[in-house]
């Protein structure tokens, strides 16, 4: 049984086990309806369409369901491998193991060593200075440590891969100290972009459903991860009693983390409630864009043979871009 990214459209079927991670149901030119399935496993992911569609098959092919394939043909449409759907069956959790497979093969995982990126991350947050910082950031990464470890970046625009949230956040801290001794003349509080570059997306372990990230939750899709994260970081400020000072004056150290939450989307037309008004939130914005449309763009880019073009992407205003090398 081959793995998604062994499948070519130099192969006439294929037989094959994935995990369905979004459904869609779209109407043709024609009238009809048809799905768009996107299948994946620990190797990748290729998008599958089902021509024809019956009420059963609404009711079978459901995000994290089990799906086999028998023989499924491999097609390419403009540059980019797709699969069409004929015969199906719904495997469950139980026969899934009987075949010898485990629940980790059917995730595309961050490809770094968490473990060990945690633990000198954890190093690094021990040498912070600045006390507000460095209690708000250990004590929200500590709270929510296993999910900020697990969970993915997004559903579909970065990082949308388990431990993706983990491997985002700490890219931006690396990419913040490559540059440190570039701008030793500048008036950077790198303890504050440290801090924030780890807390700039924690409000997603709430934004999104579950590990999985096949939905967005109720608050995610109602307050967004930016306000969450805000309000999250307000909470543990509460916890640690460091919000407000004994005569009721809210903390400016934590004024200034909630910034950089707030402004990391660096626009308030790419969704941040305040833009930047302080220079760390400048740099963190920056590396937070450039970071995930790097991802993106890489992404589309693995889908399709070298000296190809892309597909549009949206998140890129919908440009297409070049495979001009193979790595």
């Amino acid at each position: 049984m081959l793995k998604l990214k062994d499948i070519s459209t130099e192969l006439n079927s294929v037989e094959l086990l994935a995990r369905v991670e979004r459904v869609i149901v779209s109407t043709g030119s024609n009238g009809s309806n048809y799905m768009i399935v996107h299948l994946a496993d620990a190797t990748g992911r290729v998008e599958a369409r089902k021509w024809v569609v019956t009420d059963q098959d609404r009711e079978l092919i459901k995000p994290n369901s089990y799906i086999y394939f028998k023989e499924i043909i491999p097609n390419e449409f403009r540059g980019i491998l797709q699969l069409k759907i004929g015969d199906y069956e719904i495997w469950d959790e139980e026969k899934v193991a009987q075949k010898g497979f485990q629940n980790s093969d059917f995730f595309v995982v961050a490809p770094v060593n968490i473990e060990k990126q945690y633990a000198n991350l954890m190093e690094l947050l021990e040498k912070v200075s600045n006390p507000t910082f460095k209690a708000l950031t250990i004590g929200l990464i500590k709270k929510y440590e296993k999910e900020f470890l697990i969970y993915p970046a997004a559903m579909t625009i970065h990082h949308n891969v388990t431990g993706g949230l983990f491997w985002h956040s700490y890219t931006l801290v690396k990419n913040c100290l490559a540059i440190r001794e570039n701008y030793l003349y500048a008036a950077i509080d790198w303890d504050l972009l440290i801090c924030g570059a780890i807390l700039h997306d924690i409000g997603k372990i709430f934004e999104l459903v579950d590990q999985t990230a096949t939905d967005y939750s109720l608050e995610g899709k109602l307050l967004g991860h930016i306000s969450i994260g805000n309000a999250e970081l307000y909470k543990m400020a509460e916890e640690l009693n460091i919000a407000k000072d004994e005569s009721g004056k809210i903390n400016s150290d934590l004024t200034l983390l909630q910034h950089m939450i707030l402004a990391s989307h660096g626009k308030k037309e790419y969704g941040s409630p305040t833009e930047p008004n302080i220079i760390e939130a400048v740099i963190l914005s920056t590396f937070d864009n450039l970071d995930a449309r790097i991802f993106k763009i890489n992404d589309e880019l693995t889908k399709v043979e070298q000296g190809s073009w892309t597909g549009r992407i949206l998140s890129e205003d919908g440009k297409m871009y070049l495979k001009h090398y193979k790595k």
